[in-house]
């Protein structure tokens, strides 16, 4: 049985973290906007280089985009998949036409709300569609990544999740420390007090309010990472899928 029917008989996820209502909006609500080009690149602000999550790899994925700069939350929403549904409509040479499942990776800055900007080379402004689905993950796991880190600096980002993660707490000392977002991706928090650099407990909240726990082997920068306890956020029976 594949992975995808297996995704099938999952039940509804226990809710116990506070959910983000502006994020689950991309997946309860269709959003009109334009549908561009920007050429073929790897690069983008969530950060990837050019080694991206399972997700943004799987067969479903037919390109990578960069969202809209009011819908991609201050980079909140990276790694998230979109339904883009084109009518064919517009002006150019490359109609934007049917149904694609795509992975958000860059930010659009000019770009209003319901647009994406492909990163394909292509040409023409085309009528759209886009809606939020949960990603292709299979059954890969969430997958974490150190930047720039040290014993008392964490820059730490959290990938490959069904759905977003909108909160992100590390464990110090028997206590929960909770990091910011920052707007590449990352989640950053500092402490004089220095962290642990080995098997370092994270907590996770997905947007629809699930929680996870898991635990990272060690810190170590530029080096992707499964956690030890490899988790990733439920199939949401209330949320369209890929």
């Amino acid at each position: 049985m594949t992975s995808q029917c297996l995704e099938s008989f999952l039940w509804y996820p226990q809710a116990d973290g506070a959910s983000n209502q502006a994020v689950l909006n991309l997946y309860k609500n269709e959003f009109k906007g334009d549908g561009t080009y920007y050429g073929y690149t790897l690069e983008g602000t969530c950060t990837y280089g050019d080694d991206y999550p399972p997700a943004g790899k799987d067969s479903r994925i037919s390109a990578l985009v960069a969202l809209n700069a009011p819908q991609f939350m201050n980079s909140l929403v990276c790694g998230i998949c979109l339904r883009v549904v084109g009518t064919g409509e517009g002006l150019g040479s490359d109609p934007i036409k049917g149904e694609h499942i795509v992975f958000v990776k860059d930010l659009c800055p000019e770009c209003k709300t319901g647009s994406v900007d492909f990163s394909l080379d292509g040409d023409g402004r085309w009528d759209i569609t886009i809606q939020a689905v949960q990603c292709p993950v299979g059954s890969s796991k969430i997958q974490y990544s150190f930047q720039g880190s040290n014993e008392w600096y964490l820059k730490l980002q959290v990938r490959n999740a069904r759905i977003p993660i909108t909160e992100v707490q590390l464990q110090r000392n028997g206590n929960w420390v909770t990091p910011k977002h920052s707007s590449d991706g990352y989640w950053v928090v500092s402490d004089s007090n220095g962290f642990q650099t080995n098997n370092i407990n994270v907590r996770l909240t997905a947007a629809n309010g699930q929680q996870l726990e898991d635990t990272i082997p060690r810190l170590q920068n530029d080096v992707v990472m499964n956690g030890l306890r490899g988790v990733q956020v439920d199939l949401d029976s209330q949320l369209p899928n890929a």
